[in-house]
This record gives structure tokens, sequence and C-alpha cells, in this order.
């Protein structure tokens, strides 16, 4: 019992041995998974990321259906930072990376980075975020079956083109 005592006594004039969270942030433990940037630069558009992320926080919007032109769009608050994408991305460490930095919580305005694509930095007003993102899915997948339809269109021409061409020897 009077060991209990001194340690309590001991305890109310000694420095606190815990972290000051609400007003520091806590420090990320080793080997954090944070942030996903994007490089445009890098990144070959192969769509690996986009298939094999979970939540599906990451989609690719055709904006040029003729030459197929890709644009990245990263949501990272539907992100669960698991790291599949950077993980099955065949440019590793270039195109996708995982940055050791931590989200600031959708407050009252969007935090914005070029490494994290178009969508996020096109939000003006965080309330609209979920009905942008929803906005979005439905265009990437509208935008894909327009973007399979003109390949289609195109291969079909090819075929009959090449028809033409071998029934116009035949007649020669």
């Amino acid at each position: 019992m009077i060991k209990m005592f001194i340690e309590s006594m001991k305890n109310l004039v000694s420095k606190p041995v815990t972290i000051k969270y609400p007003f520091e942030p806590s420090p990320e433990p080793k080997g954090y998974r944070g942030t996903i940037l994007y490089n445009e630069d890098d990144c070959i558009f192969c769509d690996k990321c986009e298939n094999i992320c979970p939540p599906g926080a990451i989609k690719f919007e055709v904006v040029d259906v003729e030459s197929g032109k890709k644009q990245y769009n990263y949501n990272p608050y539907l992100c669960i930072y698991c790291g599949a994408c950077v993980s099955v991305c065949p440019k590793v460490n270039e195109a996708l990376t995982q940055s050791e930095k931590r989200m600031p919580p959708l407050g009252r305005t969007v935090y914005k980075e070029k490494g994290l694509g178009y969508f996020i930095n096109e939000i003006q007003n965080p309330k609209e975020l979920e009905k942008k993102w929803g906005e979005l899915e439905i265009r990437a997948e509208e935008s894909r079956g327009k973007l399979a339809e003109y390949k289609k269109q195109k291969r079909l021409k090819a075929k009959a083109d090449k028809a033409k061409q071998i029934i116009q020897e035949d007649e020669k």
C-alpha cells in the first residue's frame, strides 16, 4: 500500500508519458502506408491499379476515344491504403507510389496536390465530393464503352478493307 502511495505521488509531479493526440498529430508507425501519389509521365495506362483496387478509389476516364487517352482519377477519401495498386503497377515506384504522409480530414476545404490526380484537384466544395465521384464513375464506365465500340468498329473496318483488297487482287 505504501508503494502504491509513493508511485501515485511520483506520477502527480512527473511529466506524462502519453502523447498529446488531439493537440499534436500522433507519429506514423514504421512502414506506414499513406497517400498514393501518381506520376502521369511514367504511367502506361494498363488499368491494373483500377482493376485491383478493392474500394474502387481509382478510375480511369477515357477523354479522347480516337487516341485512347485516359485520365487518372483518385479519391483519397475512399481509399483504404492497402497498397494493392502500388504493388500491381508494372512501373514499380514510378507511376504509383505510396507516401508516408497522411491525408488531412475532409473539412471545409479539399486538400489538393498534383500527385493526387485530376478528380480531387477539380473539387471545390467538400460536400460535393461523393456526388461528383458517383458522376465520375458513370462517365468512366460510359467512356470505356465508347472506346470499346470505337475499337470494334475500327477492327471491322480493317477487316472489310482487307477483304476488299483480297477481292481486288483476285480480280486482277
